[in-house]
Order: C-alpha cells, then sequence, then structure tokens
C-alpha cells in the first residue's frame, strides 16, 4: 500500500478536476483515484480528468491505475461515520458505495439529513419570527407617523381621507402580521421539540448501529 504521506502530498495538488499541465504529466494515478474516491466523487470525475489533461498537456489517464486508487478511496469514504456526517451537514450522496456497506453508508446517511433537516426547520422558523418581528416595527411605525400628521393642523382634509384609509390598511395588515406570529411561533416550538426528540433519539440509541454519538454543533 501507497504511504500515507505521499498519498496526502498528491492529495493536496489533486483536489479538483482541473489540474494544471504540470500535475497531468507528474501525476500519480492511483493516489489521484484514491482521492477522488476518499471524497466520494462520482465515477464521472475521471471523464473531467481525462479531458482537462488531454487538452492541457496531451497526456491520457492511466485508468487501471486510477480505478485502483479509487476503489481503496471507496473504501474508506463508505463508512457510516461518514455517510452520517455528509447527511448531518446537508451534503449530497451521489451513489457511490455499493453492497452491504451502501446499505449501512446510506442508513447513516438518512439518520444524519433528518438532523440537517429538524435544525434547518428550527433555524427557518426563528428567520421568518425574526423578519415577522421587523415587518410589524415598521407598519408600527407607519402607523404612527401617518396618526401624527392626521392630526396636524396644515394636512389638507382631502389627504386626510386618503390617511384614514391608509390607516386602515396598516391596521390590517399589522393584524395579519401578528396572527402571523401567533402561528410561528406554534411552528418554533413544534419543530424545536421535534429536534430535541431526535437529538436525544441519537444520544441514547446512537446515530447509526454500532456508533458513538457525534452530537451537532448547533445549539437551540
Amino acid at each position: 500500500m501507497r504511504p500515507v504521506a505521499t498519498i496526502l502530498a498528491v492529495l493536496a495538488l489533486s483536489g479538483c478536476a482541473s489540474m494544471s499541465a504540470e500535475e497531468c504529466l507528474t501525476a500519480d494515478w492511483q493516489a489521484v483515484g484514491y482521492e477522488d474516491g476518499a471524497r466520494g466523487a462520482s465515477v464521472s470525475a475521471v471523464t473531467s480528468r481525462r479531458q482537462n489533461c488531454a487538452k492541457k498537456a496531451n497526456v491520457t489517464v492511466n485508468m487501471a491505475a486510477y480505478m485502483t486508487g479509487r476503489d481503496m478511496g471507496l473504501v474508506e469514504f463508505c463508512q457510516p461515520s461518514n455517510g452520517y456526517a455528509l447527511g448531518a451537514r446537508g451534503g449530497a450522496y451521489s451513489g457511490v458505495c455499493s453492497g452491504p456497506e451502501e446499505r449501512e453508508f446510506t442508513a447513516a446517511f438518512e439518520a444524519g439529513r433528518q438532523l440537517y433537516l429538524l435544525e434547518g426547520a428550527v433555524a427557518s422558523t426563528r428567520a421568518q419570527i425574526q423578519k415577522a418581528h421587523y415587518d410589524l416595527r415598521e407598519v408600527e411605525n407607519q402607523i404612527t407617523h401617518t396618526e401624527v400628521t392626521l392630526i396636524a393642523p396644515g394636512t389638507p382634509a382631502a389627504e386626510r381621507l386618503h390617511m384614514l384609509a391608509e390607516l386602515k390598511h396598516l391596521s390590517e395588515r399589522k393584524g395579519n402580521i401578528e396572527t402571523a406570529l401567533i402561528a410561528l411561533n406554534r411552528d418554533q416550538v413544534r419543530a424545536q421539540d421535534e429536534l430535541a426528540d431526535y437529538r436525544s433519539y441519537i444520544a441514547y440509541n446512537g446515530p447509526y448501529p454500532n456508533a458513538a454519538t457525534m452530537p451537532s454543533n448547533a445549539s437551540y
């Protein structure tokens, strides 16, 4: 097996499909394949590398070496812990694993994705509540300004009629926002409860079979 230090040195150069002409000329294709596999890249990644190196340096990818390295990298990638971490950060899985490993990987991925979605729901309701409070303050300020102008001695009668209509509209808008806030606060409580329940579940059972608990960095 290739020494870890050598692999890491090559990985630093081959982190993306766009390789320079020099990198194409000196590439260790087994190490490049290992890097692609270890990061869960789809097999289409090598297509980009082949086109890139053919164009820049007239270099042909050593597919046998690349695929050998990729298979080695996939062994590292297709672990349940990686699946859970990928799902928990909202990443996408391109279906690169196979066999029993894929079943375990995808189950862990879905467990992580569930946490990601629940945390996202809490964050979303929080943002909506903040926006609603901002809108409410804006409407209240408009109401105050309109009321002051309405009773000002120099305000023409025709403009007062317009302001009365505007006050009615603003009052209705304020009521709608307040009603929406009630529903949003209810949604937030529900989202927080669901997130807390799920966190308790994975804390007790583990995020996937035979796993140590991996708590989220987020806190609500």
